[in-house]
């Protein structure tokens, strides 16, 4: 979620990311237009949230209360207007297409102006969708003057006709709805609504990397968000109701453990793909209260990890072949969020889709701050998500809830950016092991 506020003649920008796992909450300060540094920080375990949705009024409004008002203290800001972060099961994308006609009177070819486009726009909002759906984004993907020529920017060209393809996404009106009303119990209000996977996406991915064709992967604790790119253009979205809580479920009723050993087991020793197994390495789990000591088949973990993780990308996997992109994937795929941290991931992933596979850091576009490091994948939606209003800021006169007109300062404007990858996206810690015995 994200917030827009003016104090001080300075601006200032909230991201409240309610994920399944967490609730994270950022406020940051915008630096000369090309950075923002964040001021403010908060964060609580997630309650009555399941698969990326609020199923519990009561419990999520405390948690997400908890984590503004962490974070508001710490900024000494108030927290009124958010632009909310959305995601689950209940997502659906599609691809529609529309036209006008604009020759002139004399039936003479006219000059394209932003209206015209703006009319398209408009029209793709009234594309058919089911009646328990309402749609919150509309993004163009290719225009066709003409009929013959295609065009990434219509205005000031000429011609009698205008058509575009536009990449929709709906969301279910009952769960927007609960969204809502949980947000103004916490006393805030509700700006827009903001598609997770293309929050993440603002967060991670550079210019070339669209250009070229890219999957991002953001593996959440309830849910699997992607969202795919290809010519500087949002091709495909989707969300897979399975994520890094579902593994965690699996390793506490396949070794019969309590469910916070289970976490912990996965952070330490967790790995999505292990291929010279020793078969008696064991950790022990220490009893609490009267239970045992319990030890546990480290190869027992890794086969109960590893079919999960199979299971996820090879869905991941199917999105990839639905969006008819997966010839023109040159960058390949980035993975992030909480999930994509379990040892040797990227390995699995390319083995199972075949592309070339690298982890996303949101860094970027943050300034140095004192109060927190973000350079986390579990943090890349909610740093999204303040650079999605950054972006609307800087270009106020575009359309908000159109993905091309987000345009984030260059690369170039960044001093020790670098310019032809996003500073971070290439650190790797699939190699790290751990060697504690106990837990």
């Amino acid at each position: 979620m994200v917030i827009n506020m003016k104090l001080n003649k300075k601006k200032y920008f909230v991201g409240l990311d309610i994920g399944t796992s967490k609730i994270c909450a950022l406020i940051a300060e915008n630096i000369n237009n090309e950075k923002l540094k964040i001021i403010g920080f908060g964060e609580t375990e997630s309650e009555g949230v399941a698969e990326g949705m609020i199923q519990n009024l009561i419990k999520a409004t405390v948690k997400i209360k908890e984590a503004i008002s962490i974070a508001s203290e710490s900024a000494s800001l108030p927290i009124e207007y958010i632009n909310v972060g959305i995601a689950g099961k209940h997502i659906k994308s599609f691809s529609t297409h529309h036209s006008i006609n604009i020759q002139s009177n004399k039936n003479e070819p006219v000059e394209i102006l932003r209206n015209h486009v703006n009319e398209l726009q408009k029209r793709s909002k009234m594309a058919v969708i089911p009646t328990n759906h309402k749609i919150i984004h509309s993004m163009h993907q290719k225009f066709t003057i003409d009929e013959d020529h295609e065009s990434v920017e219509p205005v000031g060209e000429v011609g009698k006709k205008l058509e575009a393809d536009f990449h929709i996404i709906s969301a279910n009106k009952v769960d927007i709805g609960i969204m809502e009303k949980c947000i103004l119990r916490a006393n805030v209000k509700c700006k827009n609504l903001i598609l997770e996977p293309i929050a993440s996406s603002l967060a991670l991915l550079n210019d070339m990397d669209k250009e070229d064709g890219i999957c991002l992967v953001d593996i959440g604790g309830g849910t699997t968000d992607i969202s795919i790119f290809h010519d500087s253009i949002i091709r495909h979205t989707a969300v897979i109701p399975l994520g890094g809580d579902i593994v965690t479920q699996d390793i506490k009723e396949g070794l019969g453990l309590p469910r916070h050993h289970a976490e912990a087991l996965k952070i330490k020793f967790g790995k999505a793909l292990y291929v010279n197994r020793p078969l008696k390495e064991y950790v022990t789990i220490k009893g609490q209260g009267q239970r045992e000591d319990k030890k546990i088949l480290l190869d027992n973990l890794y086969k109960i990890i590893e079919a999960r993780m199979e299971e996820i990308f090879e869905k991941v996997h199917q999105e990839i072949l639905n969006s008819g992109m997966s010839e023109k994937l040159s960058a390949g795929i980035v993975i992030t969020g909480g999930g994509s941290q379990l040892m040797n991931l990227k390995q699995q992933v390319k083995y199972i889709i075949g592309l070339d596979v690298r982890k996303g850091y949101p860094s970027s576009f943050l300034a140095k701050s004192d109060l927190v490091n973000l350079e986390y994948p579990k943090y890349s939606t909610a740093v999204g998500l303040l650079l999605w209003d950054f972006a609307n800021n800087l270009n106020p006169i575009n359309e908000k809830d159109n993905y091309k007109s987000l345009n984030l300062p260059k690369a170039s404007q960044f001093g020790k950016m670098v310019t032809e990858k996003i500073k971070g996206l290439l650190k790797d810690d699939d190699l790290t092991e751990f060697k504690n015995d106990n837990i």
